[in-house]
């Protein structure tokens, strides 16, 4: 909670007399319609209150006091007013304003689809969502300019961020990666905030690269601090990454044709961007990355990937592995060809290998 200080559950009481009032608020999101708290949870609640009364105030046992639990006919929900469609966001959308998806990899092509008829109508499109398509193996701006002809303007906000450290206003910086400056200068003024930037790049497959590769490599530094000195060997694979986030994207800039100047120049500001080494760090050092609890646990002999999968649950890395080396036969280079090697290995073979590429 951002408000400091003490918070209170228990109503501004009445001067000279009236009940002790609580006031509890549930708000859920609008596909919730039951309410999530039962009886037995009310009688709790009572229950505490009580036992405090108590060592306040000494109690006639025989006598008798009302408790009067009061509720809502409905659960409170967010308005489906303010859910709006896509089509209706389409009839009254104007000029000036940008659209934005923020969903996870696998529902990035799902809600292009689903909505193509309102994609259809844009001209450009800026997305949060990292990774590639695992389906088709194709990279998401890829998969944009391929399925709609008219979005002649992409970009990609990729960089070190928790949900958290955004409420809690923490000082954060982004990459803002697009080949267009307007749309780039757009975003950047309209964003900026005491503790909010974007920092513009016009390489965005190398962002986009480093979105994807981050996560391979956090399930190596996960297996390598759980084998090693924390520290020494995942700071090893974390500059591996880089490496080859920069490499791959020249790779993919020469393919498609696009002319990048001052490629040496730039080489070392990209690498250290937020988008590149930042998301890195973040993601191949925190605990709160599942990519990174995954190479921790597969790192212990008697867990198998699938038991470590589910256990913590959707692993980005493992998925954006299998689609590379399977899907689309590109690699991302020796990092992904290892984490392959180590998945499909026996559990007593993903040490060694892992020893052998780190030469330990």
């Amino acid at each position: 909670m951002k408000k400091k200080g003490k918070e209170y559950l228990t109503e501004k009481q009445r001067e000279n007399d009236g009940p002790i009032a609580i006031d509890l608020d549930f708000r859920y999101s609008y596909n919730v319609d039951e309410r999530q708290h039962t009886s037995e949870l009310i009688d709790d609640i009572v229950s505490e209150y009580l036992n405090v009364l108590k060592t306040i105030y000494q109690f006639d046992e025989s006598s008798k006091f009302y408790v009067f639990a009061l509720e809502k006919p409905s659960v409170n929900r967010v308005s489906e007013k303010n859910i709006m469609s896509l089509d209706t966001l389409n009839a009254q959308k104007s000029s000036g304003e940008i659209n934005i998806i923020a969903v996870n990899s696998k529902g990035f092509s799902e809600l292009l689809n689903k909505h193509e008829s309102y994609f259809s109508t844009l001209n450009e499109l800026v997305s949060l969502t990292k990774g590639l398509d695992h389906l088709s193996g194709k990279y998401f701006s890829d998969y944009v300019f391929d399925m709609f002809s008219n979005i002649k303007k992409y970009g990609l906000i990729s960089g070190p961020s928790f949900a958290k450290d955004l409420c809690f206003e923490k000082k954060i910086s982004v990459s803002f990666a697009t080949l267009d400056n307007k749309l780039s200068k757009l975003m950047v003024e309209a964003t900026k905030s005491s503790h909010f930037e974007m920092i513009p790049t016009t390489y965005i497959y190398q962002i986009e690269i480093a979105g994807i590769i981050k996560n391979i490599a956090a399930i190596l530094c996960g297996m390598a601090d759980k084998y090693f000195s924390k520290g020494i060997h995942s700071n090893m694979i974390i500059k591996k990454a880089c490496q080859e986030t920069w490499q791959r994207g020249i790779e993919i800039f020469n393919e498609h044709g696009i002319k990048i100047d001052n490629l040496n120049k730039d080489r070392n500001s990209i690498i250290t961007s937020p988008g590149c080494i930042g998301d890195m760090i973040l993601t191949c050092k925190q605990d709160q990355s599942r990519n990174y609890q995954f190479g921790k646990l597969i790192a212990d002999q008697d867990i198998s990937i699938e038991d470590a999968r589910s256990m913590v649950g959707t692993v980005e890395g493992y998925d954006s592995c299998i689609t590379l080396v399977e899907k689309t036969q590109v690699s991302l280079g020796e990092l992904t060809n290892l984490l392959y090697k180590i998945i499909k290995a026996e559990n007593s073979q993903r040490e060694n290998l892992l020893k052998d590429f780190l030469q330990v």
